[in-house]
């Protein structure tokens, strides 16, 4: 999480310098190519990412500030894309310097949690994870306690300080619950990188919910951890399908994975650890061969649903029924690409 502040900086950096290669017109004052302004935002970029995780001193704070006040000056007059967006991205973290900082983000990922996983009696009546704006607002004002009851126990006492003031408090409902203007496509926006955070605690989540598993052992479609980890891939992935914050290739990631998981759920897994406890034999499956079809080694997998395809769809309903080939050709494809097969 250290890092997260400063790719935006980074990529502006970037792109503004690609601007200026790439421009015939561009002139030493370009708004959008200025070095005075680009060098601006280097200069506090560090500083960001220094202090997500401490709150920084009054000095440093201060000077942050002034910068803060150059860079939204300098880009202001911006007349390009992508140097409005600068500005709209460094107006959100100037003006909100302090939820920046001092670990408040890493704590607002545990709340998120906390409130997901149902941690907490005073979060139940709540919509602090809603998408309907105006009820998330009303939850976080009139759940103001039960927030500091749950980030009390969740957080560092530094966090805890810099939320309680009031000031701070309002800024961070406004950032949660007030859907920026400006340009549409601009996804570095607080709004989004803060929303975001919900998503990341899901993932979190499941990457702790998979350790857990005895996948050896998982017998039942309907193990109790079972469907709870699958709920929340289902929640994540609802939640990072609505998040400009991603792109298109994390998505399709993360889908991926979700197939993968959910065919342990399936009458078709349930089949496969059938046969590994009766393995079916080539004298009754000539097909077969010699291919081993409980192997788990890559080469074996990628050859069963690819060249064996149709054998193996065969054994399958012979041994099983046809409930284990619902859907074959799908969950086929799931395989191969799990394991890449060529």
């Amino acid at each position: 999480m250290k890092n997260r502040w400063i790719l935006p900086l980074v990529l502006v950096l970037f792109l503004c310098s690609v601007s200026s290669q790439n421009s015939t017109n561009s002139t030493s004052d370009d708004s959008c190519d200025s070095d005075r302004c680009l060098a601006l935002v280097a200069e506090i970029g560090p500083m960001i990412r220094t202090h997500t995780e401490v709150k920084p001193k009054s000095e440093v704070l201060k000077k942050m500030n002034n910068l803060c006040t150059e860079i939204k000056s300098c880009f202001k007059a911006a007349t390009c894309k992508k140097g409005k967006h600068t500005y709209e991205s460094m107006r959100d973290a100037c003006d909100h310097l302090e939820l920046m900082t001092g670990n408040v983000q890493p704590c607002l990922k545990k709340f998120y949690s906390a409130v997901y996983h149902e941690k907490y009696n005073c979060t139940a009546d709540k919509y602090y994870l809603t998408e309907d704006l105006p009820k998330r607002r009303e939850s976080y004002t009139l759940g103001r306690f039960c927030f500091f009851e749950v980030i009390e126990k969740e957080c560092s006492a530094e966090t805890v300080k810099i939320l309680s003031s009031n000031f701070n408090y309002d800024n961070l409902i406004n950032v949660l619950t007030t859907l920026p203007g400006g340009l549409q496509d601009n996804c570095n926006r607080l709004y989004h990188s803060f929303n975001k955070l919900q998503c990341e605690s899901l993932e979190e989540a499941i990457a702790e919910k998979e350790k857990e598993i005895d996948w050896v052992d998982t017998t039942q479609t309907n193990d109790t951890d079972l469907v709870q980890f699958l709920q929340m891939f289902k929640d994540a992935e609802k939640c990072i399908a609505k998040s400009c914050s991603y792109n298109d290739i994390h998505r399709l990631i993360f889908k991926s994975k979700k197939d993968w998981f959910e065919l342990y759920s399936t009458e078709f897994f349930m089949c496969k650890r059938k046969m590994m406890l009766d393995k079916p034999s080539a004298q009754k499956f000539p097909c077969l061969g010699d291919h081993n079809i409980v192997g788990s080694k890559k080469d074996e997998t990628c050859e069963r649903y690819s060249k064996l395809k149709d054998c193996t769809k065969k054994v399958m309903e012979d041994v099983c029924g046809k409930k284990a080939i619902e859907d074959y050709d799908k969950t086929a494809d799931i395989i191969k690409k799990h394991f890449d097969c060529k």
